[in-house]
């Protein structure tokens, strides 16, 4: 009896995880280098399980093995229970939640690093990190709220009538955001300000085929334009600084021209693209140029060579072995070569995916 009660507790438990959702993910990695003669190797695994509970809500929870990592060798991923409408979610890897009181993208570009900032001096404080964090959508708005230690951020957004509106506060700082945005006889605008009294608009409209764009706020002012000429296109802009800048863009069959021009620099782009071979060529006011070409040969295998004045020499050949598994054989004449970093001499790498 005791043995039959033993077996019908484990059909239970297993008839119980069984009806979770519970996924492996990972990646491994082989490599060989002939200039160290060493051999390397990464692999990574991440599980993920989910369960339907019997209110409504859905229980998820993850985590990660790395052998790799120096300190920790698993990284507690988040667990979370949701519904449709609502969630909330502990973040068991520190630092990757993110503040209930995150805006977005800023009102203007001439505001501090592009975002609505919390805090004095024009920290930023927008992007907060969160331990735990939560939201829910009533009525047409979306709640957040955040705790990181004992910092409290909280956030709503909505849409009032084709009108978005973004706020924030955060309790640790006092300081609070809002951000409007929205359309009004075709002139769509972003406007922003926080307790900081930093403040900015952004302003875009179409008029006689252009596109001009008008950035204010404490920080300054920009102003852009936009429009095609013939088979270019030709952009041009100033701002409070007297910095001025001029773009011209055009594309003639497979080559596609660049050419940024600025106070106090010129860049040049040249791209060719034909077939199964791309060619890249770049070039500025310091001399610095780079020149890449890439060739499909089919059959999952592709091929690329570069050359640059500051990052060396570069050759690498793929082949893509399906399934998520690939092998490469890489050359570069220095450290970091080309704009894929490769290593110094001769690399052989096999990767797989699952």
């Amino acid at each position: 009896m005791k043995r039959i009660l033993l077996t019908s507790t484990a059909m239970v438990a297993f008839a119980g995880a069984a009806a979770a959702d519970i996924s492996f993910s990972g990646t491994a990695e082989f490599s060989y280098n002939s200039l160290t003669a060493t051999y390397g190797s990464d692999t990574t695994i991440t599980a993920a399980a989910s369960q339907e509970l019997n209110n409504g809500y859905t229980a998820s929870v993850s985590f990660t093995i790395d052998p790799e990592w120096e300190d920790d060798l698993i990284a507690a991923g988040s667990i979370t229970i949701s519904n449709d409408s609502s969630s909330i979610t502990y973040h068991g890897n520190p630092g990757s939640g993110v503040g209930a009181a995150y805006i977005g993208t800023g009102a203007s570009d001439m505001m501090t690093d592009n975002d609505i900032t919390f805090g004095a001096d024009g920290d930023d404080q927008v992007n907060k990190t969160a331990e735990i964090t939560a939201s829910t959508t009533m009525a047409g708005a979306t709640i957040r709220a955040s705790l990181d230690g004992s910092d409290l951020q909280l956030g709503v957004s909505t849409d009032l009538g084709g009108t978005s509106l973004d706020a924030g506060f955060d309790n640790a700082t006092g300081a609070f955001g809002l951000q409007i945005g929205g359309d009004a006889s075709g002139v769509s605008y972003t406007l922003g300000m926080d307790s900081d009294n930093n403040y900015g608009l952004n302003a875009g409209i179409t008029a006689g085929g252009a596109d001009i764009t008008v950035d204010f706020g404490d920080a300054g002012w920009k102003v852009g334009a936009s429009m095609p000429l013939g088979v270019a296109t030709v952009g041009v802009s100033l701002d409070d600084q007297e910095a001025w800048e001029v773009t011209v863009d055009t594309a003639l069959d497979a080559v596609a021209l660049g050419m940024t021009v600025s106070k106090a620099d010129w860049s040049m782009t040249a791209d060719y693209a034909a077939g199964d071979v791309t060619l890249g060529f770049t070039t500025n006011k310091a001399g610095e140029w780079t020149l890449d070409a890439d060739y499909d040969l089919g059959n999952g295998i592709t091929a690329g060579a570069g050359t640059t004045k500051i990052d060396g020499n570069y050759v690498d050949v793929a082949y893509d072995l399906g399934g998520g598994a690939s092998a490469t054989i890489m050359y570069g004449s220095q450290e970091d070569a080309g704009a894929d970093d490769i290593a110094e001499g001769t690399t052989i790498k096999v990767s797989f995916a699952f």
